[in-house]
């Protein structure tokens, strides 16, 4: 899965020690962003034990909906891909991670639509339809950098090779 035939070439910075691509910042807001309904949960909690303001609670439980669950479920595992893309990954590891790029599409297309089906099946426009707005905007930016962009194509296709196995 190296790119190292590749006619790109990334400054030496862009590596990590296993002389793979590192995912770029905007992938990773991509990642966190499409797997917000997950990670919002974990941050109130997280946020509660901290002692975090009552007023910030409160608007934070206020931008969790569950129609963001569904690309939420589809978006995790690529975040979990990125804490373990280490040269003794597993294979599932492995495939998540080369099919990342559909996993977040997938999720962004879903993230998408949902919403607006939501609204459509309700038959009513409340006030979260502004809120529905806004993301299904960043979904279409993320899902645009995400199957145009060659530096997260190039990061998808790189992951460390597999450990050796130790000869004796």
């Amino acid at each position: 899965m190296r790119h190292s035939s590749s006619p790109h070439s990334y400054a030496p910075s862009n590596y990590d020690e296993d002389m793979c691509l590192k995912p770029p910042l905007l992938l990773w807001l991509a990642v966190l962003f499409l797997s917000r309904a997950i990670m919002l949960p974990i941050t109130i909690g997280i946020g509660h034990v901290a002692g975090v303001n009552a007023d910030a609670m409160t608007l934070l439980r206020g931008l969790w909906s569950e129609d963001e669950l569904l690309p939420a479920l589809v978006a995790i595992p690529v975040l979990y891909t990125f804490c373990r893309r280490v040269p003794t990954a597993s294979w599932p590891v492995r495939w998540i991670w080369a099919h990342g790029r559909v996993f977040l599409s997938l999720s962004a297309g879903l993230d998408i639509a949902l919403p607006f089906v939501a609204q459509l099946w309700h038959r009513e426009v409340n006030d979260q339809l502004m809120l529905s707005l806004f993301a299904s905007g960043m979904d279409v930016y993320f899902l645009v950098y995400i199957l145009a962009a060659r530096r997260a194509r190039d990061t998808f296709l790189d992951f460390p090779p597999p450990l050796e196995p130790a000869k004796k």
